[in-house]
């Protein structure tokens, strides 16, 4: 099961009665048809792109540690809601992006309080609010950007300013620590969202609440599942333009706008409209020996996260496609309309534009989902300015570079390169990603097999694999069992700066397997098990060769690890 994320996994805020939402989706928009992104040279994976996303970020789990003070029927929602001030004060000074646990604010699991000298969790410390003043919250899934990953390991500890008591803070200090914006309005209900206690005016006493990283979460380079998205012969893709501006919805409305143009794009890539759309517009192209569908819904037909009118048409869209792309207003995550719709049982990848989709709405996305077995969710960590064009668009570019004889090279970092390049940062990210099971080489998903009767071989060569060289770099395992090979699996553990750079193979007794073959772009490991074809009716007695080839210059890196298991043919 998929329990982490790539960059972050979120819970909304549900629970706060806000109707405010950050205007995005509108920035850049005209009525020409711009730069299509589904007509630029299609990329092939590889050093290239490594300037636009390597590094983005790095994923860690943290422990929020503070005092605490709220009156006996707030006491157990109080740690989840402080965390809330911590979370706006990192993410705007850009360190840190932490996860909303506002729907969990009385976790019995997850919240901890510091009782008569031990942590007690929240299920066994009582009813006893004058107890209940020091906590902390567990586990808490963050991101660190850029230059802010530098330096953290387990251990570093971060501060932020946050008041003692969270549900006094307006009568506390006034408007003197939050700012007082114009669009959402200060007040009791907002203070945590507008929260800004590095303002001069700010001089309530406040506390220092202790962030410390407790997990550090790799980061591999993963794929979105290709095998499930083509399994059928088609992919089906929809992209919900919602409103943007206020008032009635008109022609000049930045999501029509938006959709006008996705839909000349669409034309520009020789897409060919379909008549009769159930909802919208309708595209659709055959692209190797894949069909891929495209439905675009405008403002008109679902304009967002408040319209309860058109949710027929929101389910829909959940219910019938592959590749669901939402464009529009986040409501501060006080909308439950990513928990209403049944979702289906198929692999889903959704696409989030509104505002601080990372905090509020991968967990009701999830929830539905019922686990990450079969979803993945891109969103960002901040208010979005992208409309849906400069993150749909990069991303079905790459998957049509991928379907075109790309041979599904193309990756999340790939796709996120191209994203990053549009947007013009790396606030986008994945979610469920980690743990997906496709690439190009084979599974990534595959089990150790059990010893029994099979034969095990390994060595740990740590070679130096030559750079840009084609003569490469070998190792040999020599088997003096005679066992008649049924299924072999092989393991690899490689280590070097660019792994889609190299070239392995596998060879034994006249035949030859590749193993990798210039997949994983800027990734810088290859830690995996192949199942491997090929072999099977010979006898594994003899030499088993593992060749390594690094094709381009720069990088280096060895080969620490590798063997096979062989399972003996009944």
């Amino acid at each position: 099961m998929r329990r982490t994320t790539l960059f972050v996994a979120a819970v909304s805020l549900s629970f706060l009665a806000l109707g405010a939402a950050c205007d995005d989706g509108g920035a850049g928009t005209t009525d020409d048809a711009g730069d299509n992104p589904l007509l630029a040279p299609a990329v092939e994976p590889g050093k290239a792109d490594t300037q636009y996303y390597n590094p983005d970020g790095i994923e860690v789990e943290v422990d929020l540690e503070a005092d605490i003070e709220a009156s006996a029927y707030q006491i157990d929602k109080a740690p989840a809601v402080l965390g809330q001030f911590a979370m706006t004060y990192f993410r705007l000074k850009g360190d840190l992006y932490l996860e909303s646990l506002a729907e969990q604010a009385s976790n019995a699991d997850r919240v901890e309080w510091y009782i008569d000298g031990a942590w007690v969790s929240n299920r066994d410390a009582g009813r006893d609010a004058a107890k209940k003043t020091h906590f902390r919250i567990r586990g808490i899934n963050a991101v660190l950007l850029e230059k802010a990953r530098e330096g953290v390991q387990l251990g570093t500890v971060f501060e932020a300013p946050v008041p003692r008591n969270p549900f006094t803070i307006m009568a506390d200090a006034g408007k003197t620590c939050g700012d007082d914006d114009e669009h959402i309005g200060l007040s009791q209900s907002t203070y945590w969202y507008l929260w800004h206690p590095d303002l001069a005016s700010c001089t309530f006493p406040l506390q220092k609440m202790q962030i410390t990283v407790s997990k550090m979460l790799p980061s591999k380079v993963t794929y979105p599942e290709y095998d499930q998205l083509v399994a059928d012969g088609k992919v089906t893709m929809v992209i919900l333009f919602g409103q943007i501006g206020d008032g009635a919805i008109t022609d000049s409305d930045p999501g029509v706008r938006n959709m006008k143009r996705f839909a000349t794009w669409l034309t520009q890539a020789k897409f060919t409209e379909d008549e009769g759309a159930p909802v919208g517009q309708r595209f659709s192209r055959l692209i190797g020996d894949v069909t891929v569908e495209v439905d675009l819904y405008s403002p008109r037909d679902f304009s967002g996260l408040s319209d309860y009118s058109h949710f027929g048409n929101f389910q829909k869209a959940i219910s019938e496609h592959e590749i669901v792309a939402y464009d529009g207003h986040s409501m501060l995550g006080a909308s439950d309309f990513w928990s209403r719709p049944t979702y289906p049982s198929f692999y889903q990848i959704f696409l989030y534009g509104g505002c601080l989709g990372y905090e509020y709405y991968v967990a009701p996305i999830l929830a539905g989902k019922g686990g990450w077995d079969n979803l993945d969710v891109l969103s960002a960590v901040v208010e979005v300015s992208a409309p849906a064009n400069d993150y749909a668009g990069p991303f079905l570019a790459k998957l049509i570079q991928a379907l075109d004889g790309g041979g599904y090279k193309v990756s999340w970092k790939d796709m996120l390169g191209a994203i990053r390049t549009r947007v013009g940062d790396s606030t986008f990210g994945m979610s469920g990603v980690r743990d997906n099971c496709y690439s190009p080489t084979g599974s990534l998903c595959v089990a150790a097999p059990t010893t029994g009767d099979a034969g095990s071989f390994s060595a740990d060569p740590a070679l130096a694999i030559p750079d840009d060289a084609p003569a490469g770099v070998s190792s040999t395992i020599t088997v003096d069992q005679d066992l008649v090979v049924g299924d072999l699996t092989a393991e690899l553990v490689i280590h070097h700066t660019y792994i889609g750079d190299l070239v392995v193979t596998l060879e034994h007794d006249g035949t030859t397997v590749t193993l990798w073959d210039g997949a994983g772009a800027g990734g810088q490991e290859i830690d995996q098990r192949f199942d491997v074809k090929g072999f099977a009716g010979v006898s594994a007695k003899g030499d088993w060769t593992l060749h390594v080839v690094d094709t381009a210059a720069v990088d280096v890196g060895t080969v620490d690890h590798w063997g096979f298991v062989v399972t003996p043919a009944e």
